[in-house]
């Protein structure tokens, strides 16, 4: 399981830093000694980029830290002495690098920070504006916000827009929570994490109605006992939130093959944890993309017969005209999918066609193909909901469907891992549901969605440079996650998670232009890379002219580590 980093404080200046996966598994990852930090910070929260914001409460002071590749905290930008007011309790960053501060008094601010943590005032609140007993604000996913008072274990969820309007959604009388929760911090995929002082704590859930429902319980005793503040070093991903309407010919004869909720766990926030697309496009983007907030409308009846669509590859119309039939029912039943431009993804029964595409939307069904898997897998899915947001298929040798290591690419099984939730068979015994492989690190630089603080960069001159790298998609391990050596992406993938199905871990290396992928190859001829294996663009004899030389010193699959040596000359 794929994972993200929570970061544990303590008025003693201590700290741990904390992976946590979509199981919601906690591990240790990196412990940081009293003294490690001030011990005067009352509120932290995590900004883009891999930064993190401190805040004092008795001086107004500031920081923003960078958390670097290996866990390790360094100043970037002191903000001194009464830059901020002192009479903030609670400090939570919203999506687009936007902070929310608020007081007692029910006044607040909302301010931006840039790239150059530049801070400035967005929009205030004045006094009153909010109420006075709130003690714990976190940004839930979809920009919601869920305001908690511990006196009373009310809470409400607000929404705010990108406008910095703040309205009410939904109200938690007292009593809907426990009241002795002294730290709330939202985690990835609609998942919220509540801390007690006595060690205990639980995480809960909250789906894109608001509604709330408790996961995994943790003991009192289970954490240390002084924690000050518990931050989730992610930032509020950008909200992406899909449609996925459910429709049915008139010449329908049999149901569904699936009850509407396993749509609701494998699109939405309902899901999260059981490998759905809320998982793979969180883990996919480097945690750009929250789909958690997604809805499933539907079923709904339309009155056009299975053989009124006409729609291809070779007949785009055809394909718009299906979507649109999808639009017109949703809209008959009083439901707006304009919000949602083209992220609609479009189910229809009987299965009809499997696509997707930029301002179009998407379709699939429950369509089997000659090996018996359905097209309503997450490796097909993905493929075609990554259309969507304008990827192209990947490509081996300048051909498409070649990069068997892609999502992109993974036509005819490939390297398709059998689902490990959803594990029907069909009647050979062949497994209906298949999920990945994962993306690989040229298309999520082509979205800026690799993050590039996690990417090792070789300098213009490197001679025999060692360079570690961690899995792909691990963002919860220290180190780097790519190394980009001129126009080449060298990354390392394990058989894990969404590349369960791949051959071996290996190293992979990959170029981007006209906005492909394309797999290049080793010097023996491997697409993947194993120890030993160079990959080489130049003369490596000749004492002058450009030259990439990078080889493979080792390949360590149980500390998921891959080194490397890279030459390059200009």
């Amino acid at each position: 399981m794929m994972s993200d980093r929570i970061l544990f404080y303590g008025a003693s200046g201590r700290g741990v830093v904390e992976s946590i996966s979509v199981d919601n598994t906690l591990r240790d990852e990196r412990v940081i000694p009293a003294g490690g930090f001030a011990s005067d910070w009352t509120q932290i929260t995590a900004l883009s980029g891999n930064r993190v914001f401190f805040y004092g409460k008795s001086t107004g002071r500031g920081v923003v830290c960078s958390l670097k590749a290996d866990h390790g905290i360094g100043d970037v930008k002191v903000f001194p002495q009464g830059s901020f007011a002192t009479d903030w309790t609670q400090v939570t960053a919203l999506s687009g690098d936007r902070i929310l501060f608020y007081a007692p008094s029910g006044r607040g601010v909302i301010c931006s920070v840039d790239a150059a943590n530049v801070i400035k005032d967005v929009k205030v609140f004045p006094q009153g504006s909010f109420a006075t007993d709130w003690t714990q604000i976190t940004a839930l996913s979809g920009d919601r916000i869920l305001f908690y008072g511990k006196s009373t274990g009310r809470g409400v969820v607000c929404s705010v827009d990108s406008s910095n309007a703040i309205k009410d959604v939904t109200v938690f009388p007292a009593g809907s929570f426990a009241t002795d929760w002294t730290q709330v911090t939202a985690l990835q995929g609609g998942r919220v994490f509540f801390y007690a002082p006595s060690g205990r704590g639980v995480i809960c859930s909250v789906d894109a109605d608001n509604k709330i429902k408790d996961g995994p319980v943790f003991p009192a005793g289970s954490f240390a006992t002084d924690w000050r503040e518990v931050a989730f070093l992610q930032p509020p991903g950008k909200p992406s939130s899909w449609a996925v309407v459910l429709i049915q010919f008139s010449d329908a004869t049999t149901p569904p093959s699936y009850p509407r909720e396993r749509f609701k766990e494998l699109f939405t926030g309902a899901g999260v944890g059981k490998f759905n697309m809320v998982d793979n496009f969180w883990e996919m983007s480097h945690g750009k993309l929250d789909l958690s907030v997604s809805r499933v409308f539907g079923w709904y009846p339309i009155p056009q017969k299975t053989s009124d669509y006409t729609g291809s590859g070779a007949n785009p119309a055809g394909r718009q005209d299906l979507i649109t039939w999808a639009r017109k029912a949703a809209s008959n039943a009083g439901e707006d999918l304009s919000p949602y431009a083209d992220r609609v993804f479009v189910i229809t029964h009987p299965p009809t066609d499997l696509f997707g595409g930029v301002g179009l939307g998407g379709v699939s069904g429950d369509g089997r193909d000659d090996r018996g898997m359905s097209s309503l897998s997450p490796a097909l899915v993905g493929q075609e909901m990554g259309h969507v947001y304008a990827l192209d298929h990947s490509r081996a040798g300048g051909i498409e469907y070649r990069d068997g290591w892609d999502v992109m690419s993974n036509r005819g099984f490939y390297y398709m891992a059998p689902h490990p939730v959803y594990t029907e068979l069909d009647g050979d015994g062949q497994p209906i549901w298949r999920m990945g492989p994962g993306l690989n690190a040229a298309n999520m630089q082509g979205r800026s969605w690799l993050d590039t603080s996690r990417v090792w960069q070789a300098g213009a001159t490197e001679s025999d440079k060692v360079v570690d790298l961690r899995p792909l998609h691990s963002r919860g391990l220290a180190g780097y996650l790519c190394a980009r050596v001129g126009p080449y992406f060298f990354e390392f993938r394990v058989k894990e998670s969404w590349d369960a199905e791949i051959p071996q871990p290996c190293v992979l290396v990959h170029e981007f232009n006209g906005n492909q992928s394309d797999l290049l190859l080793a010097t023996n001829g491997h697409q993947d890379l194993r120890t030993g294996d160079e990959f080489l663009r130049g003369n490596p004899a000749s004492a002058t002219g450009t030259l990439v030389r990078v080889k493979v010193l080792s390949i360590d699959a149980s500390s998921r580590t891959a080194r490397l040596s890279v030459t390059r000359r200009p």
